[in-house]
């Protein structure tokens, strides 16, 4: 008798083990962690810089892992690294991350945390064109752009475009890269490229102008004509990319982000062929806000966990074609708090409960917090160009 439950017990806690392994390995096979960490992280003193977690990693709940930051400098908080370093912080360190689950580390990346001199770019005069789509048109971050740059230590700076406050710029919501190139003759009609077709709108690419068929030609040197003495700007940013990829989806978004980098290096190309060639960075985008924002906006038709995976496919692929380019990518998607600064509206919690909650609103717009921490993340990128630029 005890010699048939000695077996039984060894047998059921046999059985437990070769479970308890088989079920191990399936949770490994799904915690597939992969790091998108640019090769510098770029701060300039005086200006907060963070790497926030959930930015970094594409998983449905990145709360279920620890983000370990290694580095002389910041520190390592709850859900972001942050940093605001101080001029005599000026110099490069090694900076590098570990993701930890359950089962160790499941992902590992390093950077260079590069802190620019405060007034690097000084004594420069400097013109900037800022391009992009809706975040673009609501002007803020462009607006702290020129904030920053107004700070001692700074360059004479000035930004082009028919559209802005402070800050102008060339930005128009629901926009592709195409657009810029192509749209013509929308006016009197519904008929859009963008992400917006159900709206009347009737601008005309920028860039494009009337032959003397009344058709729209390509031409940037008579916008710079007309909007920078034809001068060739310094530096372009190009925000866009994101209406393309938004509402993708598994069966298309390799398919879709292709043609987007297509439509990418036509536009980017019209602007090297400029003498002398501006610098041009790129956007990765910023990833969006959480679920009640994405039903907001998109009732049933996107999610927000697939917009992150249709982000985090883009992001790659522009930041290795961005490198076969010899052009600067911005990892913007790494400052912001999505969480904390995106838009939120107070609703009521059901139609029977009537106490008022906040849910986020809109699901890739952020609130003016959010914005100025995109500026914050361009202005010590362009800093680093100028810095860097001989």
């Amino acid at each position: 008798m005890i010699f048939k439950s000695s077996f039984f017990a060894a047998a059921v806690l046999s059985i437990c083990a070769v479970l308890s392994g088989c079920c191990t390995h399936q949770e490994q096979q799904k915690e597939n962690v992969s790091l998108l960490i640019p090769e510098k992280i770029y701060a300039v003193p005086g200006v907060e810089t963070n790497v926030y977690f959930n930015n970094v990693v594409t998983v449905i709940n990145p709360d279920n892992y620890v983000f370990n930051v290694d580095c002389s400098k910041g520190r390592n908080d709850l859900k972001r690294w942050r940093f605001t370093p101080q001029k005599s912080d000026a110099g490069t360190y090694k900076w590098s991350i570990r993701v930890i689950g359950m089962n160790g580390v499941l992902a590992r990346a390093e950077a260079e945390l590069v802190v620019l001199p405060y007034d690097a770019g000084a004594q420069k005069e400097v013109t900037m064109f800022l391009v992009g789509a809706s975040q673009t048109s609501a002007g803020h971050y462009a607006d702290r752009l020129v904030s920053l740059m107004e700070r001692p230590g700074n360059p004479k700076f000035k930004t082009i475009g028919s559209k802005g406050r402070a800050g102008k710029h060339e930005g128009y919501g629901g926009w592709h890269w195409k657009s810029f190139l192509t749209r013509w003759g929308y006016a009197n009609s519904k008929k859009m490229d963008g992400m917006h077709p159900e709206r009347p709108v009737g601008f005309n690419s920028p860039f494009l102008f009337p032959d003397k068929d009344g058709k729209g030609v390509f031409d940037l040197q008579k916008y710079l004509d007309k909007h920078n003495n034809g001068k060739a700007p310094d530096v372009v940013s190009f925000q866009l990319g994101l209406n393309n990829i938004l509402l993708a989806n598994e069966n298309n978004i390799e398919q879709v982000t292709e043609k987007s980098l297509e439509s990418m290096v036509e536009l980017i190309g019209k602007f090297q062929q400029l003498k002398p060639a501006p610098e041009i960075l790129i956007f990765q985008h910023i990833p969006g806000a959480n679920q009640d924002a994405f039903g907001a906006n998109y009732a049933c038709k996107l999610t927000s966990w697939q917009y992150r995976k249709n982000l985090d496919i883009y992001n790659r692929a522009l930041q290795k074609k961005a490198k076969e380019l010899n052009i600067h990518v911005v990892p913007i998607y790494m400052n912001i708090d999505t969480e904390n600064n995106m838009k939120y509206l107070k609703q009521p919690v059901n139609q029977d409960n009537k106490q008022m909650i906040s849910r986020a609103n809109n699901g890739v717009h952020p609130a003016r917090a959010g914005y100025y921490q995109m500026g914050d993340t361009l202005y010590c990128y362009v800093k680093a160009v100028l810095h860097n630029k001989k």
